[in-house]
Formats: structure tokens, C-alpha cells, sequence
């Protein structure tokens, strides 16, 4: 553009500008430069698509399947989220702690009790608010022994404390009633 009237550089042109007379000349063709390449973009052919919209009722068996798999994902999930949830409350840490302050415990699995297998699981219904508690468990310790843990036990209101009714440890399908070794038999939660 520049070139057309004569100037090779966009240095040469700005000394240029600076004169009056040129000043003129330059962004006269610069103004028509950018004009014709405006219209020649708008002269171009408009965009079309040639070929048909894909049928969204085509494939119906895939997205059928897709659902199935999000709904599967999604349900999991917050099944998850929910047993983390049980398994980082107060009432799982005392009774963990308990656990291994218990003899029978030590006895029969060994010391270092934890949830067993990878991912721990808590089932049953725990809901302090409601006072309700009725979970199962399973636990492991150092000599490579799985064991079932029970906890039943609920509360009148929120000002009460729990009044456990089972608290029991099974092992190779023998039952310790580990009530009958605690000094207490209420579980302080509030």
C-alpha cells in the first residue's frame, strides 16, 4: 500500500507525515486501501452447509448406554461421598480408638487397628441427630485377621447421651461382646 505511492518503509512514510502536504496524500490512501479490503471481504460467497443435520434420534441404543454409564458414575459417586462421610465422624473415631485400647481386639487381630480393605466402608445407619446409630464395619490389625464390628445404640434427644445397646466384635464366625469389657455403656456425642 505504502509502495504504491512511493514509500518503501513505514519510517519513510511517518517522516513524511509529519509534513503537512504529505500528511494528506498518506491517509487519503490509506482510508481507500482499508475500504477496498473491506468490501472485499464482504464480497466474498456467504458460508453454506450442503449436506443434512445428523438425526438425534439415530443411535439410540449408544446414548441409551451413555445415560447408563453417567447415571452408574453419578449414583457412585455420591455413594461415596456419603460412606467418607461416615467414616470421618466422631462416633467411627472413638470407636476406633476404643478398639484398640480393647483387649479381645488386641488378642484377636493384633495391635494397629484400622478399616480393612481399601477403601473403607460403613454400613448401616448412622445419624447422630436422629439419634439413631446401627453400623457395621470391618477392621484389620497387625496379624492379618479381618474382623466385623457392630454398633447399635441410640438416645432419647440431643442432651442425652447414646445408650449403646450391642457393641460386638466377630471373628471367624465367633462373636465378643465387647460391652461387657467397657466400663461405660454410653457413647458421649454431641
Amino acid at each position: 500500500m505504502l509502495r504504491a505511492i512511493g514509500l518503501n518503509s513505514l519510517k519513510t512514510s511517518t517522516r513524511l507525515a509529519r509534513h503537512s502536504t504529505c500528511r494528506t496524500l498518506v491517509t487519503t490512501t490509506i482510508r481507500q486501501n482499508s475500504q477496498q479490503s473491506k468490501t472485499i471481504i464482504n464480497n466474498e460467497k456467504p458460508m453454506r452447509i450442503d449436506r443434512e443435520l445428523p438425526d438425534p434420534r439415530a443411535d439410540r441404543k449408544k446414548q441409551w448406554a451413555g445415560f447408563a454409564a453417567f447415571s452408574v458414575a453419578m449414583c457412585s459417586a455420591l455413594a461415596i461421598m456419603f460412606n467418607y462421610e461416615k467414616t470421618e465422624n466422631p462416633i467411627i473415631s472413638d470407636t476406633l480408638y476404643q478398639l484398640r485400647k480393647s483387649a479381645t481386639t488386641k488378642e484377636w487381630l493384633g495391635e494397629n487397628i484400622e478399616f480393612d480393605g481399601i477403601i473403607p466402608w460403613v454400613y448401616g445407619k448412622l445419624n447422630p441427630v436422629a439419634g439413631i446409630i446401627n453400623i457395621t464395619f470391618y477392621i484389620k490389625g497387625d496379624k492379618n485377621q479381618s474382623g466385623m464390628i457392630r454398633l447399635v445404640a441410640d438416645r432419647e434427644n440431643r442432651r442425652d447421651e447414646f445408650l449403646i445397646h450391642e457393641w460386638s466384635l466377630t471373628v471367624n464366625d465367633k462373636k465378643f461382646d465387647l460391652l461387657s469389657e467397657s466400663s461405660s455403656k454410653t457413647l458421649n456425642h454431641n
